[in-house]
Order: structure tokens, then C-alpha cells, then sequence
């Protein structure tokens, strides 16, 4: 596609990825309409964005012939709909992380994207972004031998409903949402590790629970195996039970050295230690752009099929896994 790419932005319950949306639409795109079934979440943003109309009419947007990617940020649940709708009407999507409820569905929404050729996208790839090729360089160039663990924790607070607000959140609705705290997050490590790596995920093992929010519907807690088919073994634990500061812990550990990646330690260079002592390791600095540039370079080179969203399939396929292993108690496979 040439030409500027006209973006309507329908829903806005996943509230930080929408606003980031409305801050930088992405060069080469101008965003077009913004959407929400909310119009005192309309009139809250109006200020932000240069849209040429805002509307509680979501048909309206996915109509219109100036629209050419949907940004559907509804929940969960309803993406499936507003992203068939968009797909049968011509229309590219980047949409919601996860971006269905279970397989089967995302199956369906995948194979109307490939038959309509359309790109389809979901935000739990931006995930794969955080694997800088220059780490992943290191590694493949043996910075620490041979890789064997992962280890990641991150402490984060309940879903907020809406910037600043504390309250019940469709995150916390296991009638719009599959799951909770851990693949919350986790799902965009399941992304990064199978980028960082070029391995798939082959076994899951995982405990889930309530520690500190035990009427919740949906866990607050999890902690999870992932053997990948290299060998490696990543240890992933997320979790709803911190604070609105999100501290996160993480390693990459080899058979001749360790990298640790914790930012309010180390600040943004992860660093290396070997035999030889500890160093910095200085990555390329963080591109700064739009959250759908990449989808936009998808849409761009006509890079339809095989989907995109094949890659989202995969990673909500190892996190629904992590449940099953969960609830039965066993390893599962994806």
C-alpha cells in the first residue's frame, strides 16, 4: 500500500496502548476517528489527538473509506466481533492483546485476515520489539556460552480502569478477559523469548492462585516453566500483588556468564558478567516511534499472509497452556 494509511481508532478500554495511539499515530499515517462506546471517555481525550471526529459508533468508523487500519482497543471478548467486522469490511487491524478468547476463536479471526487479505496484528507482539537484535547478537555470538535459563519477575499493581482511576477493571472480568495477572504481562516475554532465542516454547509448568486478592475472579498470582525446544528453561513469574510501580527483576544466565537486565538497578545497558568481572552492555539506544510502526511496515509491504497474527496465536497457545498446567496440575504442552 502507498499513500498515507488512515487509522480509526475504535474503543479505548485498554487505555494506555489507546492514548499512546492518540499520541503518535506513526509517520505516514494520520488518525483519522476515534471511537468509544464512552463519550465521557471521548470528551476526556479530545484534547489529545487530531482526529477529524470522534464517535460512540463503531460501524461508523469501520465504514468509513478514508479508515484503512482499525486500532481495536475494546476487551477481549468484543475485539473478536469488532475485528471480524473490520476484516469483512476490507479493513486492517491491529488489535487488543490477547487478541481472543481461546484458540478457536483467533483461529477464525486469522483465516478471515488471509482470506480477505488483510493484515492483522496484535499488540502482544511489541513484545518481540524488546528483543534488540543487538543482544540477541551477543548471545548468538556466545557473550555467555551456551544460554540455559531465563528468570523474570515482575511485580505489578491491579489493572487500573482508566488513567489514574482505581476500580473494577475488564481486566479483572473473566467474561472479557482469558486470564489474569500472569499472562497479563507474560504474554509479551512469551513474544520477546521466542524472538530473542528462534525456539518455541515445547512444555509449560505452572502454579496460579490468589495472594493477596482472594476474591478476585481471576488469579493475582503465577509462576511459570517454559522449556523451549533449544533447551532453554525461562522461569516467568507476574503477579497483581505490588503497587502502581511496576519493579521487575531479569536474567539471562549461560554456561559462562550471567546478563542481568534490571533497569532501576542498571539503568537501560543490561550488564554482562563473566570471569573476566562485570560490564555494561551499551545496546543501540530505544527507538522512539509510534506503537504501530511495525504493523504499519506490515501493511505497507502487503505482508497479509501468512498473517501476522500467526505469532499472536502462538503466544496466546503457550499462555492458555500455563492455565491448563495450572488447574491440572501437570506439565502441558502448547
Amino acid at each position: 500500500m502507498t499513500g498515507r494509511i488512515g487509522v480509526g481508532l475504535v474503543g479505548m478500554d485498554h487505555w494506555y496502548t489507546a492514548l499512546a495511539v492518540l499520541r503518535n499515530v506513526g509517520q505516514g499515517a494520520k488518525l483519522v476517528a476515534v471511537a468509544d462506546r464512552s463519550r465521557k471517555r471521548l470528551d476526556q481525550v479530545a484534547g489529545r489527538h487530531a482526529a477529524d471526529y470522534s464517535t460512540t459508533d463503531f460501524d461508523k468508523v469501520i465504514a468509513d473509506p478514508n479508515v484503512h487500519l482499525v486500532v481495536s482497543q475494546v476487551n477481549t471478548r468484543d475485539n473478536v466481533a469488532v475485528t471480524r467486522k473490520a476484516l469483512r469490511a476490507g479493513k486492517h487491524v491491529a488489535c487488543v492483546k490477547p487478541m481472543a478468547m481461546n484458540l478457536r476463536q483467533a483461529d477464525s479471526l486469522i483465516e478471515l485476515a488471509e482470506e480477505q487479505g488483510c493484515v492483522l496484528w496484535s499488540f502482544d507482539q511489541l513484545g518481540s520489539a524488546a528483543a534488540s537484535p543487538r543482544l540477541k547478537s551477543l548471545l548468538k555470538g556466545g557473550a555467555i556460552g551456551q544460554p540455559i535459563a531465563f528468570y523474570q519477575t515482575m511485580w505489578a499493581g491491579l489493572p487500573m480502569p482508566w488513567e489514574g482511576q482505581t476500580g473494577p477493571s475488564w481486566w479483572l472480568d473473566p467474561e472479557l478477559v482469558p486470564f489474569g495477572a500472569w499472562a497479563d504481562h507474560a504474554i509479551y516475554t512469551i513474544a520477546m523469548l521466542r524472538s530473542l532465542f528462534d525456539a518455541e516454547v515445547e512444555l509449560v509448568q505452572a502454579e496460579m492462585g490468589n495472594k493477596r486478592y482472594p476474591k478476585l475472579k481471576l488469579e493475582d498470582y503465577g509462576v511459570a516453566t517454559l522449556r523451549f525446544t533449544n533447551g532453554l528453561v525461562a522461569v516467568v513469574e507476574q503477579t497483581w500483588t505490588g503497587g502502581p510501580y511496576y519493579p521487575s527483576w531479569t536474567k539471562i544466565e549461560g554456561n559462562e556468564g550471567v546478563i542481568h537486565m534490571e533497569r532501576a538497578a542498571f539503568g537501560d545497558d543490561p550488564v554482562l558478567v563473566t570471569a573476566k568481572g562485570a560490564k555494561p552492555l551499551k545496546l543501540a539506544p530505544r527507538r522512539r516511534g509510534s506503537s504501530l510502526d511495525t504493523v504499519l511496515g506490515l501493511i505497507r509491504e502487503g505482508k497479509a499472509k501468512p498473517s501476522p497474527a500467526r505469532e499472536s496465536r502462538t503466544n496466546l497457545a503457550v499462555a492458555l497452556a500455563a492455565y491448563k498446567s495450572a488447574k491440572t496440575g501437570r506439565a502441558v504442552a502448547p
